[in-house]
């Protein structure tokens, strides 16, 4: 759980020269396992809970389990993490030692080492002589005990949820289309380049390493100012579940566009993944699980925002929806209907649709409904109100569907940047045209809402 090759590497940083061992014994009265070095020792006489330096490539714990085992005799304790203490040894070297505490019945048998030559069980409150350092950790300890429920850091660490991390990599090539790769293991997934944080690692090098084991490119190299900004898109925790059940908690990172040439020297590991290939967010919910593309769903949205975004799975009930349709209908019960273009990789291409459109930022889904209203018809609505959540397999994945009712005239409208033409439609013409068949489910409805009859189903 604790890695403690991490924490002497920091401690190396800080500039420790020695790392050392130190384990307080307490027995079921409270008392503190104190011994006494001998005459020859240095300093001798002086009391001292049991512990020394770490042995050259020796594991911190496996070097404190043995320092309590030739001081004391005491073997096969568990040994909890408690806090460190620096301090300067007779060498005048810097030096971290990783305190850990125990609990042994009263009255266990104590075997010295010759190197010291008397133990005690002395109360917190009425130490033997013993350095400032060990002292303070001893009070230090003492009061953390004395609070209900405490328990040392070490320990308290196997009561809690412990997810496991990712970093991985949101890559794009030139015409902003999506980098996805085939599972070996799982066909039906397809991942980022990216994979789990291990041992001394952060979630951006992981991804970068993973990146080169996975892709064959150095994308440091590939994409040097991109990557030297490690510019965060979203951090995406996922409660546990059937398929993994511990929490994870992912960081994507942003890792640039590859161009032609670039992708050309895509050497995949056949272990890990079987193909590669760069689709539009639409074309990937046809590959993708439906969980898997909320995901991409949610880090586009994170990557066009430009500022990070923490995003929860599952999302929040009044969260999970990532983009819009809305009706808007006007006095005269007419439905806006916008022309789409024709072209390929695009939802509905060439129908004619009510507007709708991604979601952006944390907005609310009304304030989505506005803004694309708005971009896409020149005209301001105001209050728009959700309706019931489209019925499966009628084509709207993460769509929140709402409703809103325009009083302007017809001739403010304005065609966006999209599309090809905006109109109001009669409702009882709307299946005249070329329309997706989600609007035979919502026409009655709206009909409804308005006082109007609608007796057309095909």
């Amino acid at each position: 759980m604790i890695d403690f090759d991490v924490l002497t590497n920091l401690a190396a940083r800080e500039g420790i020269e020695r790392i050392g061992v130190g384990v307080v014994v307490r027995d079921s009265s409270g008392r503190l396992l104190m011994i006494r070095r001998s005459p020859r020792d240095v300093p001798p006489g002086l009391w001292e809970y049991p512990g020394g330096s770490r042995e050259d490539g020796e594991a911190v714990p496996d070097g404190a389990a043995r320092e309590l085992a030739e001081e004391t005799g005491l073997t096969g304790l568990p040994l909890e993490y408690a806090r460190h203490l620096d301090f300067t040894n007779q060498c005048g070297r810097r030096m971290r030692q990783f305190v850990f505490t125990t609990v042994v019945p009263d009255g266990a048998e104590i075997a010295l080492s010759p190197d010291h030559d008397g133990h005690q069980w002395a109360h917190p409150d009425a130490l033997p002589p013993t350095s400032d350092g060990q002292r303070t950790v001893v009070e230090w300890l003492t009061r953390r005990l004395g609070v209900p429920g405490w328990r040392p850091v070490g320990g308290y660490l196997t009561t809690i949820a412990r997810p496991s991390s990712y970093g991985c990599l949101l890559v794009t090539d030139p015409q902003g289309r999506v980098l996805g790769m085939r599972s070996t293991i799982n066909p039906d997934v397809w991942n980022f380049p990216g994979g789990n944080v291990e041992h001394g690692e952060t979630p951006f090098t992981t991804a970068l390493r993973e990146a080169e084991e996975e892709l064959g490119l150095d994308l440091a190299a590939e994409n040097p100012e991109v990557i030297a900004r490690r510019r965060l898109v979203a951090v995406i925790h996922e409660q546990a579940g059937t398929e993994y059940p511990v929490p994870i908690c992912g960081y994507v990172f942003d890792g640039g566009v590859l161009t032609t040439e670039q992708q050309a020297r895509i050497r995949l590991d056949p272990a890990e993944h079987t193909e590669w290939r760069f689709e539009t967010a639409h074309d990937w919910r046809q590959l993708m699980q439906p969980a898997r593309y909320q995901r991409l769903r949610q880090v586009l949205r994170a990557h066009r925002s430009g500022t990070p975004l923490y995003l929860e799975r599952p999302a929040p009930a009044d969260d999970d929806f990532e983009g819009v349709l809305v009706l808007v209908t006007d006095l005269a019960g007419r439905l806006l209907m916008h022309r789409r273009e024709d072209l390929p990789s695009m939802p509905w291409p060439g129908h004619w649709t009510p507007v709708g459109g991604w979601r952006e930022a944390d907005e609310s889904a009304e304030e989505t409904a506005v803004r694309e209203v708005r971009e896409e018809a020149g005209i301001e609505i105001t209050g728009p109100r959700a309706l019931p959540d489209p019925h499966t397999g009628l084509g709207l994945p993460l769509t929140r569907v709402l409703h809103a009712v325009w009083d302007g005239p017809e001739s403010d409208l304005r065609l966006g940047d999209e599309g090809l033409a905006v109109r109001m439609v009669p409702l009882d013409e709307v299946l005249d045209l070329k329309v997706p068949p989600y609007l035979r489910h919502y026409l009655p409805m709206l009909a409804e809402a308005a006082g109007l009859p609608f007796g057309r189903t095909s």
